[in-house]
């Protein structure tokens, strides 16, 4: 039987993104967006898996050093965690847009294997997101797309998914 997906984006979306450089780079930048956790947890209870998709421009350059990333990242998941919220993956592309990679949203690099080696849901999975290249990710994936605004609150209506 295929499985419910739920894609779901990271900075603006899921953890607050700050305005001035778009990094969460430090345990004091890390805010969980209102509702989140409680959403994740109705997604999970509907048969969602989740799966983080997130750009995270130049992680491992001087003005991104991995360790800036990690730190809040690993934090986010220790509090999902604490909170009964776990992700079936996470996929990070670290690089510039200019870099012109494979793998940075909107095309899916990050995700192909992925794909071919589960059975997807393409009709209920979904892709959550604040970004029109997160709608044009879940576009070249085939499936449904919730916008977000930048910085909200959690923002499906649950009841309404399958």
């Amino acid at each position: 039987m295929a499985t419910k997906y739920a894609f779901i984006d990271r900075d603006g979306a899921t953890i607050y993104e700050p305005p001035d450089d778009f990094q969460i780079d430090s345990l004091e930048k890390l805010f969980i967006l209102p509702g989140v956790i409680q959403g994740f947890k109705k997604l999970i209870e509907k048969g969602y898996k989740l799966v983080m998709v997130t750009n995270q421009n130049g992680i491992g350059t001087p003005s991104f050093p991995t360790e800036d990333f990690l730190k809040p990242q690993n934090r986010m998941i220790e509090i999902f965690k604490e909170n009964g919220v776990e992700f079936e993956e996470i996929f990070v592309c670290p690089h510039f847009p200019e870099d012109n990679c494979s793998c940075r949203k909107p095309k899916t690099g990050l995700v192909d294997k992925f794909f071919e080696d589960n059975d997807i849901d393409l009709e209920n999975s979904f892709m959550y997101g604040d970004r029109d290249s997160d709608g044009e990710f879940a576009k070249n994936l085939g499936i449904k797309f919730f916008k977000v605004i930048t910085n909200g609150q959690f923002a499906i209506n649950i009841d309404q998914l399958n």
